[in-house]
């Protein structure tokens, strides 16, 4: 039974805490006049190191089916702030690059969300933020499929 309560305890935690978080950055985002959602702030932050950053590796890093990645890539292309280009490996697809503009937003929302970051984490020590990221890691291998 405690078992039971603490399973619907922590899956309703998880939840909250997420959209408390969506909530905050999409008012943080229109505060700021920024021109794209944090969804999409999350792909050029993603892609901005990595030259060979595939559609699918996007898809499967954010949990997203191929239809969902392939509209919100479209949004960044049309804005200018992304390119794809087919890959050199066949395998591999489209791969998607930061372009400069891209990178010049990015630079402007980072700081911002490093201080949103900041307050909310605000009063959490570093144990209970490791054992945070230690329980919600095991509860992503527990969901994965088996190979």
């Amino acid at each position: 039974m405690l078992n039971e309560i603490f399973s619907n305890l922590i899956g309703n935690a998880i939840v909250a805490s997420g959209r408390a978080i969506k909530v905050h950055n999409l008012n943080l985002y229109s505060a700021h006049n920024f021109e794209i959602t944090p969804e999409q702030y999350l792909v050029l932050n993603m892609i901005n190191d990595d030259e060979n950053f595939s559609q699918n590796k996007l898809c499967k890093l954010l949990y997203k089916d191929k239809s969902n990645m392939t509209r919100l890539i479209s949004v960044l292309e049309e804005k200018g702030l992304i390119i794809k280009e087919q890959s050199e490996s066949t395998k591999q697809g489209n791969v998607i690059k930061i372009t400069e503009k891209g990178r010049e937003l990015r630079a402007k929302i980072t700081p911002v969300m490093l201080e949103s970051r900041k307050n909310y984490l605000k009063d959490i020590t570093q144990d209970d933020m490791y054992t945070c990221i230690k329980v919600l890691s095991q509860i992503q291998k527990n969901l994965k499929p088996p190979i």
